[in-house]
Protein backbone atom coordinates (compact mmCIF):
# COMPACT_ATOMS: atom_id res chain seq x y z
CA UNK A 1 0.00 0.00 0.00
CA UNK A 2 1.43 3.07 -1.29
CA UNK A 3 -0.18 5.62 1.28
CA UNK A 4 -0.17 3.65 4.33
CA UNK A 5 -0.96 6.06 7.76
CA UNK A 6 -1.46 9.35 5.46
CA UNK A 7 -3.78 11.42 6.03
CA UNK A 8 -6.15 12.97 3.62
CA UNK A 9 -8.95 15.29 2.91
CA UNK A 10 -11.12 15.33 0.12
CA UNK A 11 -12.98 18.04 -1.11
CA UNK A 12 -16.35 17.54 -2.69
CA UNK A 13 -16.67 13.51 -2.25
CA UNK A 14 -19.70 12.48 -1.51
CA UNK A 15 -20.11 11.18 -4.63
CA UNK A 16 -18.78 11.45 -8.94
CA UNK A 17 -14.94 11.90 -9.24
CA UNK A 18 -14.45 12.87 -5.41
CA UNK A 19 -16.02 9.64 -4.59
CA UNK A 20 -13.90 7.53 -6.57
CA UNK A 21 -10.86 9.37 -5.11
CA UNK A 22 -11.52 9.24 -1.41
CA UNK A 23 -12.09 5.59 -1.65
CA UNK A 24 -9.23 5.13 -4.11
CA UNK A 25 -6.77 6.07 -1.93
CA UNK A 26 -8.36 4.62 1.57
CA UNK A 27 -7.47 1.30 -0.41
CA UNK A 28 -3.77 2.27 -0.50
CA UNK A 29 -3.88 3.30 2.91
CA UNK A 30 -4.93 6.33 3.83
CA UNK A 31 -7.20 7.67 6.24
CA UNK A 32 -9.78 10.15 4.63
CA UNK A 33 -11.92 13.32 4.90
CA UNK A 34 -14.93 12.50 3.09
CA UNK A 35 -16.32 16.35 2.40
CA UNK A 36 -19.48 17.29 1.58
CA UNK A 37 -22.08 20.54 1.45
CA UNK A 38 -25.21 19.22 0.69
CA UNK A 39 -25.42 15.43 0.28
CA UNK A 40 -24.95 14.48 3.94
CA UNK A 41 -26.07 10.58 3.01
CA UNK A 42 -24.14 10.12 0.46
CA UNK A 43 -21.05 11.26 2.09
CA UNK A 44 -21.81 8.78 5.10
CA UNK A 45 -21.82 5.82 2.24
CA UNK A 46 -18.71 6.88 0.83
CA UNK A 47 -17.19 7.06 4.96
CA UNK A 48 -18.53 3.66 5.22
CA UNK A 49 -16.83 2.03 1.92
CA UNK A 50 -13.48 3.18 4.09
CA UNK A 51 -14.17 2.09 6.71
CA UNK A 52 -15.00 -1.21 5.43
CA UNK A 53 -11.09 -1.35 4.38
CA UNK A 54 -10.05 -0.69 7.86
CA UNK A 55 -9.17 2.97 7.28
CA UNK A 56 -10.49 6.12 9.19
CA UNK A 57 -13.21 8.45 7.43
CA UNK A 58 -14.17 11.76 8.89
CA UNK A 59 -17.72 12.70 7.21
CA UNK A 60 -17.12 16.69 7.35
CA UNK A 61 -19.73 19.42 6.17
CA UNK A 62 -17.83 23.02 4.65
CA UNK A 63 -19.18 25.59 2.39
CA UNK A 64 -15.60 25.81 0.95
CA UNK A 65 -16.37 29.52 -0.21
CA UNK A 66 -16.30 30.39 3.42
CA UNK A 67 -12.75 30.83 5.42
CA UNK A 68 -14.50 30.40 8.26
CA UNK A 69 -16.13 26.91 7.59
CA UNK A 70 -12.32 25.46 5.61
CA UNK A 71 -10.60 26.47 8.74
CA UNK A 72 -13.11 24.12 11.06
CA UNK A 73 -13.19 21.29 8.17
CA UNK A 74 -9.18 21.55 8.31
CA UNK A 75 -8.63 21.88 12.40
CA UNK A 76 -11.15 18.91 12.54
CA UNK A 77 -9.10 16.84 10.50
CA UNK A 78 -6.16 17.72 12.32
CA UNK A 79 -7.75 16.99 15.46
CA UNK A 80 -9.29 13.55 14.33
CA UNK A 81 -6.19 11.96 12.38
CA UNK A 82 -3.61 14.27 13.92
CA UNK A 83 -2.52 15.73 10.86
CA UNK A 84 -2.88 15.97 6.83
CA UNK A 85 -0.43 14.57 4.30
CA UNK A 86 -2.74 15.11 1.08
CA UNK A 87 -5.09 17.66 0.13
CA UNK A 88 -7.14 17.12 -3.45
CA UNK A 89 -9.21 19.95 -4.36
CA UNK A 90 -12.17 18.26 -5.92
CA UNK A 91 -15.43 20.23 -5.03
CA UNK A 92 -16.45 22.41 -8.11
CA UNK A 93 -19.51 23.78 -9.78
CA UNK A 94 -20.16 25.21 -13.30
CA UNK A 95 -22.81 27.88 -14.53
CA UNK A 96 -24.28 26.69 -18.27
CA UNK A 97 -24.51 30.30 -20.47
CA UNK A 98 -23.09 32.01 -22.88
CA UNK A 99 -20.97 35.04 -21.35
CA UNK A 100 -23.75 37.90 -22.48
CA UNK A 101 -26.10 36.15 -20.23
CA UNK A 102 -23.52 35.39 -16.70
CA UNK A 103 -24.87 37.27 -13.86
CA UNK A 104 -22.60 39.28 -11.64
CA UNK A 105 -24.21 36.38 -9.18
CA UNK A 106 -23.79 33.08 -11.15
CA UNK A 107 -19.91 34.33 -12.05
CA UNK A 108 -19.46 34.84 -8.33
CA UNK A 109 -20.15 31.52 -7.14
CA UNK A 110 -18.37 29.62 -9.64
CA UNK A 111 -15.33 31.61 -8.49
CA UNK A 112 -16.16 30.99 -5.20
CA UNK A 113 -16.34 27.30 -5.39
CA UNK A 114 -13.96 26.41 -8.03
CA UNK A 115 -10.99 28.88 -6.94
CA UNK A 116 -11.08 30.60 -3.81
CA UNK A 117 -12.28 27.27 -2.37
CA UNK A 118 -9.14 25.50 -3.40
CA UNK A 119 -7.36 28.62 -2.07
CA UNK A 120 -9.20 28.74 1.27
CA UNK A 121 -8.36 24.70 1.41
CA UNK A 122 -4.92 25.18 0.32
CA UNK A 123 -4.26 27.87 2.38
CA UNK A 124 -5.15 26.38 6.13
CA UNK A 125 -4.23 22.85 4.83
CA UNK A 126 -0.84 24.47 3.47
CA UNK A 127 -0.09 25.81 7.02
CA UNK A 128 -0.33 22.35 8.58
CA UNK A 129 1.86 20.36 5.94
CA UNK A 130 4.54 23.63 6.44
CA UNK A 131 4.48 23.02 10.12
CA UNK A 132 5.13 18.96 9.26
CA UNK A 133 7.50 20.04 6.71
CA UNK A 134 5.82 17.93 3.67
CA UNK A 135 2.70 17.15 1.96
CA UNK A 136 0.92 16.83 -1.20
CA UNK A 137 -1.87 18.69 -2.66
CA UNK A 138 -3.75 17.46 -6.18
CA UNK A 139 -5.96 20.37 -7.84
CA UNK A 140 -8.78 18.89 -10.05
CA UNK A 141 -8.99 20.98 -12.88
CA UNK A 142 -10.38 20.47 -16.36
CA UNK A 143 -9.42 20.86 -20.17
CA UNK A 144 -11.24 23.64 -20.13
CA UNK A 145 -8.81 25.32 -18.14
CA UNK A 146 -6.63 25.05 -21.92
CA UNK A 147 -9.47 25.79 -24.27
CA UNK A 148 -12.79 27.62 -23.90
CA UNK A 149 -15.67 24.87 -23.45
CA UNK A 150 -18.68 26.70 -25.38
CA UNK A 151 -21.07 28.01 -22.87
CA UNK A 152 -19.04 27.34 -19.49
CA UNK A 153 -16.89 30.65 -19.41
CA UNK A 154 -17.33 30.87 -16.23
CA UNK A 155 -15.97 27.52 -15.53
CA UNK A 156 -13.25 27.51 -17.68
CA UNK A 157 -11.84 30.64 -16.34
CA UNK A 158 -11.91 29.44 -12.83
CA UNK A 159 -9.86 26.11 -14.30
CA UNK A 160 -7.60 28.34 -15.71
CA UNK A 161 -7.19 30.07 -12.80
CA UNK A 162 -7.07 27.17 -10.65
CA UNK A 163 -3.63 26.00 -12.71
CA UNK A 164 -1.41 29.04 -11.76
CA UNK A 165 -2.29 28.47 -8.49
CA UNK A 166 -1.03 25.47 -8.57
CA UNK A 167 1.91 26.47 -10.17
CA UNK A 168 2.66 29.05 -7.94
CA UNK A 169 2.11 26.94 -4.90
CA UNK A 170 4.23 24.41 -6.70
CA UNK A 171 7.30 26.79 -7.33
CA UNK A 172 6.72 28.56 -3.33
CA UNK A 173 5.96 25.55 -1.12
CA UNK A 174 8.59 23.24 -2.94
CA UNK A 175 11.00 24.42 -0.03
CA UNK A 176 8.83 23.35 2.62
CA UNK A 177 8.72 19.58 0.55
CA UNK A 178 5.03 20.40 -0.35
CA UNK A 179 4.11 19.12 -3.98
CA UNK A 180 1.23 20.14 -5.59
CA UNK A 181 -0.01 19.37 -9.13
CA UNK A 182 -3.20 19.10 -11.43
CA UNK A 183 -5.32 16.82 -13.21
CA UNK A 184 -7.06 18.11 -15.99
CA UNK A 185 -9.93 15.72 -16.72
CA UNK A 186 -11.81 15.33 -19.97
CA UNK A 187 -16.03 14.41 -19.92
CA UNK A 188 -16.12 11.74 -17.00
CA UNK A 189 -19.06 9.29 -16.86
CA UNK A 190 -20.68 10.41 -13.70
CA UNK A 191 -24.57 11.48 -12.81
CA UNK A 192 -23.69 15.06 -14.13
CA UNK A 193 -22.35 13.61 -17.57
CA UNK A 194 -26.39 13.93 -19.38
CA UNK A 195 -26.77 17.76 -17.79
CA UNK A 196 -23.93 18.50 -19.82
CA UNK A 197 -25.37 18.63 -23.09
CA UNK A 198 -28.68 20.25 -24.54
CA UNK A 199 -29.61 17.27 -26.89
CA UNK A 200 -28.21 13.81 -27.51
CA UNK A 201 -27.12 15.35 -30.69
CA UNK A 202 -24.47 17.45 -29.37
CA UNK A 203 -23.44 14.28 -26.62
CA UNK A 204 -22.51 12.29 -29.95
CA UNK A 205 -20.41 14.85 -31.32
CA UNK A 206 -18.84 15.37 -28.01
CA UNK A 207 -17.83 11.28 -27.99
CA UNK A 208 -17.06 11.74 -31.89
CA UNK A 209 -14.59 14.18 -31.61
CA UNK A 210 -12.71 12.10 -28.87
CA UNK A 211 -10.04 10.10 -30.32
CA UNK A 212 -10.58 7.62 -27.70
CA UNK A 213 -14.47 7.36 -28.38
CA UNK A 214 -15.57 7.35 -25.18
CA UNK A 215 -15.99 9.21 -21.80
CA UNK A 216 -13.61 8.79 -19.25
CA UNK A 217 -14.34 7.13 -15.93
CA UNK A 218 -14.10 8.23 -12.31
CA UNK A 219 -11.61 5.47 -10.94
CA UNK A 220 -8.95 6.22 -14.41
CA UNK A 221 -9.23 9.91 -12.57
CA UNK A 222 -8.92 8.68 -9.02
CA UNK A 223 -5.50 6.16 -10.06
CA UNK A 224 -3.77 9.26 -11.19
CA UNK A 225 -4.59 11.57 -7.96
CA UNK A 226 -3.29 8.50 -5.89
CA UNK A 227 0.10 8.25 -8.01
CA UNK A 228 0.07 11.79 -7.82
CA UNK A 229 -0.03 11.91 -3.76
CA UNK A 230 2.15 9.04 -3.85
CA UNK A 231 6.00 8.65 -3.36
CA UNK A 232 6.28 7.39 -6.61
CA UNK A 233 5.53 10.70 -8.06
CA UNK A 234 8.33 12.42 -5.76
CA UNK A 235 9.80 14.44 -8.20
CA UNK A 236 6.69 15.82 -10.01
CA UNK A 237 5.69 19.15 -9.07
CA UNK A 238 3.82 22.08 -10.50
CA UNK A 239 2.12 20.11 -13.56
CA UNK A 240 -0.86 20.01 -15.22
CA UNK A 241 -1.76 16.34 -16.38
CA UNK A 242 -4.80 15.56 -18.27
CA UNK A 243 -6.92 12.64 -18.89
CA UNK A 244 -9.00 13.34 -21.30
CA UNK A 245 -8.97 10.38 -23.62
CA UNK A 246 -6.58 12.63 -26.34
CA UNK A 247 -9.95 15.04 -26.47
CA UNK A 248 -7.77 18.44 -25.99
CA UNK A 249 -5.79 16.98 -29.13
CA UNK A 250 -8.66 17.45 -31.25
CA UNK A 251 -10.54 20.08 -29.36
CA UNK A 252 -10.16 22.98 -32.23
CA UNK A 253 -12.08 20.01 -34.58
CA UNK A 254 -14.60 19.99 -31.69
CA UNK A 255 -15.27 23.52 -30.60
CA UNK A 256 -16.69 24.28 -34.10
CA UNK A 257 -18.55 21.49 -34.22
CA UNK A 258 -20.28 22.23 -31.05
CA UNK A 259 -20.53 26.39 -31.24
CA UNK A 260 -22.34 25.45 -34.73
CA UNK A 261 -24.68 23.38 -32.68
CA UNK A 262 -25.64 25.68 -30.12
CA UNK A 263 -25.83 28.59 -32.36
CA UNK A 264 -28.79 26.37 -33.54
CA UNK A 265 -30.61 26.47 -30.31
Amino acid sequence: MRLMGKKAVVTGSSRGIGRAIALDLAREGADVVVNYLSRGEKAEEVADGIRSMGRRALVARADLSDSGSVRRMIDEAVEEFGGIDILVNNAGMAHKAPMEEVSEEAWDRVMDVNLRGAFLCCRYAGERMIRQMGGNIVNISSIAAFMPEMNLGAYSVSKAGLNMLTQMLAVEWARYNIRVNAVCPGPIETEMIGTAFDTPELMRARIEGIPARRFGRPEEVAKLVTFLASDDASNITGEHIVVDGGSLRSMYYLINRLGRGANRK
